[in-house]
């Protein structure tokens, strides 16, 4: 026996955290009840969300006259340090050997060397494994 699916209608509250969440602008009232429905009540909605989202690491807040989700405040400034933080710069070095691991992969640390025509010193592979950026795939079936 086949029966035709239903489905229910989402729930208000999730429906209203995604709209929040998808937006980077203040989501509107108006917005809120044409996707939730004419017939909800948007500040109960509204205050369940925050509710929801209490000890996070956003907070739902009225912005102009909407709302939308920022930063938990006592997180801005933590996070602002780490964004604001500047990448750090690989020594020219390392970023030759950087590009002839990814031209000639895989390769041999004596590959490496003779390519530059110098000693590969062994910090400048472990820099490269701890960023993550290299790993150690085993051994190349040649001899020595």
């Amino acid at each position: 026996m086949l029966q035709a699916m239903t489905s229910s209608p989402p729930d208000p509250v999730r429906l209203a955290e995604a709209l929040l969440f998808q937006n980077s602008d203040p989501v509107s009232r108006t917005t809120l009840a044409r996707a939730l429905g004419e017939d909800v009540e948007i500040a109960q909605i509204l205050s369940e969300v925050a509710r929801r989202t209490e000890g996070l690491g956003f907070e739902l807040v009225a912005v102009g006259d909407g709302w939308m989700f920022r930063t938990a405040p006592d997180l801005a400034e933590a996070l602002r340090a780490m964004l604001e933080r500047p990448p750090e710069r690989l020594p020219r070095a390392v970023l030759e050997v950087l590009l002839l691991i990814a031209a000639l992969q895989p390769v041999t640390r004596p590959e490496i060397e003779s390519f530059r025509d110098a000693t590969l010193p062994q910090k400048t592979l472990a820099l490269l494994q701890e960023k993550g950026l290299i790993r150690s795939v085993g051994c190349k079936p040649v001899p020595g």
